[in-house]
């Protein structure tokens, strides 16, 4: 039972870790996102480039731009936002001793003046203690992103 209560307890760090990340990138906050990333991460994001990305610093430049972009509306017709705002749906962590996995479908909200725009993906996140068990210290080692098939989705798939 014990152990039971300890992967639940995991699980929940995870989720919250998870939120920290994400509130992270959208506020642009760089000392939160280095602090629990791990330098040697690796990623694959579709919409950014048909390739691995290896290492921090990719993603660290992307930050410093991101909260400008984000002012900006995903809109094609560059319409003024009103509401900006993601959810994380079907969360499932799967904790193995030190290492966890955590997959879910992305979605992002954009409430605009005349209509509301929803972008969504899957992803999976793998995170890693490297502290121990008294004092955790998990960090995102690996992260895929994968579309959600979609009308939008087949445009920018490379087959």
């Amino acid at each position: 039972m014990a152990e039971k209560s300890n992967v639940a307890a995991t699980e929940k760090v995870i989720l919250e870790l998870l939120d920290r990340q994400i509130q992270s990138i959208w506020d642009g906050d760089v000392a939160t996102y280095r602090a629990t990333t791990a330098a040697d991460c690796s990623f694959f994001e579709w919409y950014i480039c048909p390739h691995r990305i290896d290492g921090l610093d990719f993603h660290i430049r992307e930050l410093s731009v991101h909260r400008q972009v984000l002012e900006g509306s995903p809109d094609p017709l560059e319409e003024t936002e009103h509401l900006f705002e993601h959810e994380i749906v079907q969360p499932r962590v799967q904790v193995y001793d030190k290492t966890a996995i955590v997959s879910f479908t992305f979605m992002v909200r954009a409430v605009l003046p005349e209509k509301l725009v929803h972008k969504s993906h899957n992803e999976t996140r793998v995170y890693h203690n490297f502290g121990t068990d008294e004092v955790p210290e998990w960090k995102l080692v690996h992260c895929h992103k994968s579309p959600v098939v979609t009308r939008d989705s087949l445009d920018v798939l490379r087959i």
